[in-house]
């Protein structure tokens, strides 16, 4: 149904004679009934002409609608209207509530339950890794348990938004309860998990048998940077030989961390460079300092974006080996950005990223140089590593002993 009101008749009329001066005339209403007239240019009227109907269904709504409506419930859904007609689950809208505690998860220091969550390829939200010591662990939660409902209301992670709205349902203010529904395997069940203060460090290191270091990057994001750099130099320091980097389950994370590590590793060169769609390129590069052990990389099939840009990288160096299944295949780079009036944010895809050698690996993924599926039984435990029940870390660690051996022999 199409109305027209005496603003409007008002407005066509100003907008005739914007025709003739090369500017548009808007008539602004105050609460008394005052027309008051502001000149704007041509350009921003168009802008007023083409959301005019987007104001017309606010206006309709707040005026008739059966019941009273939230104005600011209107603006939210329209804005995640527009981003939604994009169909790039990683596009979306932060209400400020959601953009707290995405500032929370990735500074490391959070309210939760102590799980690390990854989507998985049923469209879930999957627990990758239980942190010692926290609330999962004591409700006896287990990596590959997948969260199903929270207080009773099902959760997805069938796309990034999905994914990100059931994770922060999880989270509360630490001593309150939330009552999860959890899918092991073919079994389901309730339990409830109390929230409390969670200090995550996202790299675990250790020596294994034969020297050969071994570090685990959680995810890129927090502590990662300087907890690598620390483990790293206790490994070097302890008279490794040779190291294992194990970026399984990693979901990916920050640009700038995963270059900083990548700098550790690689030889002079460009890591990784990201590409607009008008054609700018950014090249992101590492020095020429940096660690020469022999070295082999292990990925999985939930390694994703910023842990392909790594693996990637050394692949295309030849600097160390990748051994594992092929990657997640998510190529292309986010922009987070933050409005300071209210602390609700936006999230846009912004650029697609390439390898040293120029690979796209968006949709399609790193196959590592040596493919190795997980056996029965196996168990990826990178704050403890058992070989015993791992063949991927089995294969991982006979392909260092035999880099080491090469280097020796040369």
């Amino acid at each position: 149904m199409k109305r027209r009101n005496g603003f409007e008749i008002a407005l066509l009329w100003v907008v005739l004679a914007a025709c003739i001066v090369g500017a548009a005339l808007t008539l602004l209403s105050s609460a008394d009934g005052f027309l008051g007239v502001r000149l704007v240019r041509g350009e921003d009227y168009e802008i007023i002409a083409r959301y005019a109907r987007l104001e017309e269904i606010r206006r309709t709504l707040d005026a008739e609608y059966y019941q009273e409506v939230d104005d600011d419930v209107l603006v939210e859904g329209a804005i995640q209207g527009m981003m939604a007609s994009l169909q790039d689950p990683y596009t979306f809208y932060y209400t400020p509530d959601e953009m707290q505690k995405h500032d929370e998860t990735t500074s490391g220091n959070y309210q939760g339950i102590g799980v690390l969550v990854q989507q998985n390829d049923d469209g879930m939200i999957e627990i990758v890794r239980v942190y010692d010591g926290g609330s999962a662990q004591a409700a006896g939660l287990q990596a590959g348990d997948c969260i199903v409902s929270v207080d009773g209301e099902a959760v997805s992670g069938v796309d990034e938004q999905a994914f990100t709205q059931g994770v922060n349902r999880i989270r509360r203010q630490a001593g309150e309860a939330v009552e999860l529904g959890i899918l092991r395997g073919d079994a389901q069940f309730e339990v409830s998990v109390v929230c409390a203060a969670v200090n995550v460090s996202n790299v675990d290191w250790t020596m294994l048998e034969g020297g050969i270091g071994y570090i685990a990057i959680y995810q890129f994001s927090g502590d990662d940077v300087s907890a690598f750099r620390a483990a790293l130099q206790a490994l070097q320091d302890a008279g490794a030989n040779g190291l294992i980097v194990d970026l399984r389950n990693n979901p990916g994370g920050l640009l700038d961390d995963v270059v900083a590590i990548a700098d550790e590793l690689l030889p002079e060169g460009v890591v990784v460079y990201t590409q607009t769609r008008d054609g700018a390129r950014t090249d992101c590069y590492s020095d020429a300092q940096y660690c020469d052990l022999p070295m082999v990389v292990l990925v999985n099939d939930m390694s994703a974006s910023a842990s392909e840009i790594l693996a990637a990288a050394v692949q295309d160096y030849g600097r160390a080996a990748v051994v594992g299944t092929k990657t997640f295949g998510k190529g292309i780079v986010q922009t987070l950005v933050s409005f300071s009036e209210d602390g609700a944010g936006m999230q846009y895809t912004s650029a697609s990223y390439y390898t040293p050698n120029g690979r796209s690996i968006h949709g399609v993924g790193v196959t590592p140089d040596i493919v190795v599926e997980s056996e029965d039984g196996d168990e990826i435990n990178a704050a403890a590593p058992d070989p015993a029940r791992d063949a991927q870390l089995r294969c991982a660690i006979r392909e260092v002993a035999r880099r080491i051996a090469s280097a020796n022999a040369n």
